[in-house]
Parts: C-alpha cells; sequence; structure tokens
C-alpha cells in the first residue's frame, strides 16, 4: 500500500507563481517521486502511475575515520534523521557526488555529522544530544539523535499552558551563546520548529542541518534559515544576528501566545 512520504509546492522563478507539486511516496520498500499539477494535497496516491523507483543509495553520507558509530542497539528514545528523499529536477546520476548542482542528495548530510561530532565533545543541555551515525559499509544512512517530546512550535499551537516563556527564552540563549562563544558556530535556523522541549519544559535547539562557522558563507547547498523566520534578505554569511534575528521572533512569538493563545506566524513554518 502506498504510503505518502512528503509533497511540495514548486514555484515558478519567473512568474514567483506556483508550478508543480512534487509528490514523493513510499510503497513495498520504495520510494517514488512524480510531478503534479495539483495543490494542496488534492491528488489520488493510488491513481498516480508509478515511476522507477528512486536509488536510495544516493542519500547516503559517505563514512569518515571522526564519525561516530551509532550504539547497537539503537537507543529506545532516539529519533532517525535521515537526508530528505527528494529529488531536484535538474538532478543527473552521472555527476553524482561532484560538487555542482547534480552532486548525490546525501553529500548534505556530512556537514551536519561534522557538526554533531564538535557537539558530542562539547556537550550543552539546551543542544539536542547525538549518539552517532547508523554506518552501512563505506557510508551512513542517518544521524541517530535522543528523541525530545515535542517542538515548541506544536506546543504553543495545541494550546499548551504549561510552556514557559522565560524558561524557553533563557535556555534557546545559552545554548545559542555556547555555540557562538565557545565553538564559533551559528545554527542559522533558529525558529519554533527546531526548539524541541524536554520533561521539564526547558529547551533544546535541534536541527543542525544549517550551522556553520562564523564568517562562513552559507553557499547554494546550506539552508539561510526559515520562511517567516529569517532576515530578508536571507543572510549569506554565517553570524550570529542571523540566531539573535530568530530569537527575537520567537520571542514574540511566545508573547502574542501569552495574550491570545495563538501563534502569529500559523502556516508559515515548513520543513
Amino acid at each position: 500500500m502506498r504510503q505518502l512520504v512528503k509533497n511540495y509546492e514548486a514555484w515558478n522563478e519567473q512568474t514567483y507563481g506556483f508550478d508543480h507539486t512534487i509528490i514523493v511516496w513510499k510503497d513495498d520498500g520504495n520510494y517514488y517521486q512524480l510531478r503534479h499539477s495539483s495543490r494542496d494535497g488534492s491528488f489520488d496516491l493510488d491513481s498516480l502511475p508509478t515511476p522507477r523507483p528512486i536509488c536510495m543509495k544516493i542519500f547516503r553520507g559517505r563514512w569518515g575515520a571522526s564519525l561516530t558509530e551509532s550504539p547497537c542497539p539503537i537507543p529506545a528514545d532516539s529519533y532517525m534523521k535521515m537526508t530528505r528523499i527528494f529529488l531536484p529536477d535538474n538532478y543527473n546520476p552521472e555527476g553524482a557526488g561532484s560538487d555542482g548542482p547534480n552532486r548525490a542528495p546525501g553529500v548534505d548530510i556530512e556537514p551536519e555529522a561534522e557538526i554533531y561530532e564538535i557537539l558530542k565533545q562539547h556537550r550543552h543541555p539546551n543542544i539536542c544530544v547525538y549518539y552517532g551515525c547508523v554506518r552501512d559499509g563505506g557510508y551512513f544512512t542517518a544521524l541517530c539523535l535522543k528523541k525530545y517530546g515535542h517542538s515548541l512550535h506544536d506546543a504553543v499551537q495545541n494550546g499548551d499552558c504549561t510552556v514557559d516563556p522565560h524558561l524557553v527564552l533563557d535556555g534557546i540563549s545559552k545554548g545559542l551563546h555556547f555555540l557562538h562563544t565557545t565553538l564559533n558556530l551559528v545554527h542559522n535556523d533558529i525558529n519554533p520548529t527546531n526548539i524541541m522541549l524536554d520533561d521539564d519544559g526547558n529547551a533544546v535547539i535541534i536541527d543542525l542541518d544549517s550551522c556553520m562557522p562564523i564568517g562562513q558563507e552559507i553557499g547554494l547547498f546550506r539552508k539561510g534559515g526559515t520562511f517567516g523566520w529569517t532576515m530578508d534578505p536571507a543572510p549569506i554569511i554565517s553570524l550570529p544576528e542571523n540566531d539573535t534575528y530568530g530569537l527575537t521572533l520567537i520571542a514574540n512569538f511566545l508573547e502574542r501566545k501569552d495574550t491570545d493563545g495563538l501563534s502569529p506566524f500559523r502556516g508559515q513554518l515548513s520543513e
């Protein structure tokens, strides 16, 4: 039976209007991707034609001696983060592994793994716990991370009255200060979906796929923030003010939560 993995809306770069939807699904262990003209999920997944399966090997990262292998068995409280299953329109298997636009998608998870290796040596209570990489021979298929209860975004959207804005903001601030001053790193994508809450209501920063050293160019293959939660225009250099801006918006988000119980950015957060 087909299982929807994700559907992405693609936009026309000339008109800035909707162009098509990219649908990714899983069926009997295989993944498939197809373009569709509909919007807002108005398609019948089971009636779509079946294209060639996606070659999942390209979504692996290359194993390196500096990486930590995840425990076996995998800890019960873990979350497995894989590369997003999605092939760009211009992807060319012949160019996979290069530094150009046709490189294998799995390459994108390698810098994130390197960041987590740094954090493993310098742990902080307000930054997520990393257990290691799931190794597959000369590659790795996922990052093994500690799983937390729910995100700040979901807690606010669901009206969780136990959320303590002061505790949350203090935790995020401490985690960012540690990244900036101790490790010379910038998160570059601070928003409520990337803040988890532990069992005591403390903020835990997650999702380090945009994290890089201070002063480094963000480039084409790294995300410089989430729409609605980053500066305009989007930053092109990894700087602490990128995180400070996101933290300010989260403070506004929590202040609005205290006054009317609603998120001021409902529907603007996306993967």
